[in-house]
């Protein structure tokens, strides 16, 4: 059984491994950084996670489970999870450390983060440059074993001067780039240390590549982009720029429109200065194939008109009900993710599906494992017919 996985976000990853633990080759597609690069460390969404996507979340430094985290501006949030360098500030007191870093501004956050939170004074900086350092070349001088001894002494050396007793240390973003060190740091220190969420591009999404470097070490990794998927005697053919691979499943997590799945192309974007010759939908995959796009339950309506509908009915406010097309496109399939028989889709290029990190994860996971299960049988056998490319399935309720 082989499985082929385009994309490798959170969704892609949690997929592959899955497919790799039950038994398939896997071969994973790999277009370059995506959404998933983008995370600042912080888990949301409903979705009852599945033991597939438990075990994934362990190899990626990730904990899942309720906590509270705290932001650089000193907002407290409930989580459904969390990176492992993150703070979980559920107990306080907590001392929130003073560091001349970027956005950092330790008094605002204790102030914004209520009265167990409480500022105090440590050398965290060693070299002069740190004050301009960018978060994620701050963070990775953490994966030095010496400087994370260096930092501990000197934090150790603030909490005795301040005579406090707290139950843990908020940081800036700085705890490693090659794994979360926030665990060791706590060790040396005495008491739990860990790092407020990050802006978007920090740490926390680099940890996740990382670690998912070291989590497919036992998969094929193909650095190219997919263009295409076709049914191809019996199997699956995915066009790969100048290659194509046959496989007997094939899992879509290429993402959405802001990790590059998913494509916003109206009808008037076809020529510059002149009448469209057609009327096409707003968006398209970026994978061509029997892959349906919809939103709210059904598929797409081609627009009445040749120059497209009003983008500013597509997106928040106007959208409909408040759920605008562009929040919920994607592609149609069934509650498992499956388009046909033996392809799938995951992630956030699923129309109407929860676009957060734990929704990404469960659904690969659980597409995965249901990948490397099933049975892709030759066209024509009863119950195993795909889905021709202007067929939708059953959509996602």
């Amino acid at each position: 059984m082989s499985v082929v996985v385009v994309g490798a976000g959170i969704a892609g990853t949690a997929a592959a491994l899955a497919a790799s633990r039950a038994g398939a080759r896997v071969t994973v597609v790999d277009g370059g950084a995506g959404a998933s690069v983008l995370w600042t460390g912080g888990i949301d969404g409903e979705a009852l996670v599945s033991d597939e996507a438990q075990s994934v979340a362990a190899v990626l430094d990730v904990l899942l489970g309720d906590c509270t985290l705290v932001t650089s501006t000193g907002l407290r949030r409930p989580a459904r999870g969390r990176d492992a360098a993150l703070l979980d500030a559920a107990m306080g007191p907590v001392g929130v450390v003073r560091c001349d870093r970027p956005g950092w501004d330790a008094d605002l956050v204790a102030r914004a983060a209520g009265d167990a939170f409480v500022a105090i004074d440590c050398t965290v900086l060693r070299h002069t440059d740190e004050r301009v350092l960018p978060d994620a070349d701050f963070a990775a001088r953490h994966d030095d074993e010496a400087r994370l001894v260096w930092l501990a002494e000197r934090l150790r050396e603030g909490l005795a001067r301040a005579g406090l007793r707290v139950h843990a240390l908020l940081l800036p973003p700085s705890l490693g780039i090659e794994r979360a060190r926030a665990d060791a740091l706590s060790k040396l220190v005495g008491v739990p240390c860990g790092e407020a969420t990050a802006m978007p591009g920090g740490p926390p999404g680099l940890r996740f590549e990382r670690a998912r470097q070291r989590a497919l070490s036992g998969v094929t990794v193909l650095r190219a982009r997919a263009t295409g998927v076709e049914r191809a005697v019996g199997r699956w053919r995915l066009h790969v720029e100048d290659q194509d691979l046959d496989a007997d499943a094939v899992v879509v997590a290429a993402g959405g429109l802001v990790g590059g799945g998913l494509e916003y192309q109206p009808s008037e974007a076809m020529l510059a200065a002149a009448l469209p010759p057609t009327a096409r939908h707003a968006f398209r995959c970026t994978v061509d194939g029997p892959l349906p796009l919809g939103a709210h339950g059904r598929p797409l309506a081609l627009p009445g008109s040749l120059f497209g509908v009003a983008p500013e009915s597509l997106a928040w406010p106007l959208g409909r009900d408040g759920n605008a097309t562009m929040d919920r496109v994607g592609i149609l399939c069934d509650e498992h993710g499956r388009v046909a028989p033996g392809l799938y889709a995951v992630g956030e290029i699923v129309a109407d599906a929860p676009r957060t990190w734990l929704a990404a994860l469960d659904s690969g996971a659980r597409a995965g494992a249901d990948a490397a299960r099933d049975v892709v049988r030759a066209p024509g056998v009863p119950g195993a017919r795909p889905a021709s490319a202007g067929e939708a399935p059953a959509s996602r309720p």
